[in-house]
């Protein structure tokens, strides 16, 4: 008995509502369609916002990926982040980043535009690989995260970039810098009485701030707060 191969069977069935020329002009079609969308989503993604929301299907929405404003403001004071337009991202794209709008642009049934990023200020001037987080606003302040892509932030980032959190923080941390240092002197000159590790610990706190805030303001450096959806250089 002869055996069926099922490969050509399709093809022959195929054959008999379309030729292979039809089929090559239509698969064509359809991949210009395809680059035709991307070119759109990657113009979207480099086109200046212009503060409209998008219009999503409440329904199709998952709830852990909504966000309000001041959610998102208080991790990037945090982090030490920025929430800025994705026009102004200098930093890579995932390949895959085209098909995941497109993905939810059809399961919405819109087409999305005024994406904002979440990343470190480097992400914003240089490439790095650092975690950044694709958004689009859907009105009243609050975000939907679309993706996020990258490496992981280290645990240690959030205590190393506390001191640059206000000038509150940055005053904290002169006067516990000074207290180590005062203690380091008794150690190394026992003694010390109270009252000049007291004196020097004054000396030093007078000292720590000026050098602080005089580096931190000479490098044009601003504070967490201050910069988490600044467009400007100071970062």
């Amino acid at each position: 008995m002869k055996k069926v191969n099922l490969f050509d069977e399709l093809i022959r069935e195929r054959e008999k509502t379309i030729s292979s020329d039809e089929l090559n002009t239509l698969i064509k079609n359809i991949w210009s369609r395809e680059d035709s969308k991307k070119d759109q989503i990657i113009k979207s993604l480099n086109k200046r916002n212009n503060n409209k929301y998008n219009d999503l299907k409440f329904d199709k929405m998952e709830s852990k990926n909504i966000f309000h404003q001041d959610t998102i403001k208080k991790i990037c004071v945090r982090y030490r982040l920025r929430f800025l337009d994705s026009n102004l991202f200098k930093g890579e794209y995932p390949k895959n980043i085209t098909s995941i709008i497109k993905k939810l642009e059809k399961k919405h049934d819109t087409t999305l535009s005024n994406f904002m990023i979440m990343a470190p200020s480097k992400l914003f001037k240089i490439k790095s690989p650092d975690d950044p987080i694709l958004f689009v606003p859907i009105g009243n302040n609050y975000y939907y995260l679309i993706h996020k892509w990258g490496e992981e932030f280290n645990t240690l980032r959030k205590l190393l970039v506390l001191p640059f959190k206000n000038i509150d923080n940055l005053t904290i941390f002169s006067v516990l810098v000074s207290v180590v240092f005062a203690l380091l002197g008794k150690l190394v000159m026992p003694s010390l009485t109270f009252s000049e590790v007291f004196i020097l610990f004054l000396f030093l706190v007078k000292g720590f701030i000026f050098i602080f805030f005089y580096m931190f303001f000479l490098t044009r450096r601003n504070f967490n707060e201050s910069i988490w959806n600044s467009k400007y250089d100071s970062f």
